[in-house]
């Protein structure tokens, strides 16, 4: 993953490629999120980061996940906690990813899409308290704020 950013719910997981999984295991009031970052089930490590934070995983003194959080978002029924930017590095302990496998297979927790533009009218594709076009208009009227006052 080269940059782009990643939505994840609380308590949602996102699957890198080389099988690291991203946990977002909590929210506070106050806005820090504690996250895990597990190798076949197993803690490489948590942190808990609050909006700027960057959580760095090295292996071997060599960088594998830079991962910026950007934002977290209140819902009624959860909140949704987004990151950009999002690098993975290639472990080189770890056998190549699949060429299907090159950035980041699919969110299950979230049930996030990789594809902006698949319909998410779907009941399966709701992140539970938000939708894209919430988020989204969340993040436009933070913009907006921040512009004029």
């Amino acid at each position: 993953m080269d940059g782009k950013g990643i939505f994840i719910e609380t308590k949602g997981e996102w699957h890198f490629s080389q099988g690291y999984l991203f946990v977002v295991k909590d929210v506070s009031d106050d806005g820090n999120v504690w996250v895990e970052l597990l190798l076949d089930g197993v803690l490489l490590k948590d942190e808990i980061l609050n909006e700027g934070s960057v959580f760095i995983y090295l292996h071997n003194s060599k960088e594998i996940f830079n991962i910026t959080l950007d934002s977290v978002y209140y819902g009624s029924d959860g909140d949704l906690i987004t990151f950009i930017p999002v690098y993975q590095y290639l472990d080189p302990s770890l056998p190549a990813p699949a060429l299907n496998d090159s950035n980041v297979s699919s969110n299950s927790s979230s049930n996030v899409s990789n594809d902006p533009l698949e319909n998410n009218s779907a009941p399966e594709n709701n992140i539970p308290g938000f939708s894209f076009i919430m988020a989204i208009l969340s993040m436009s009227s933070i913009v907006i704020f921040k512009r004029f006052s």
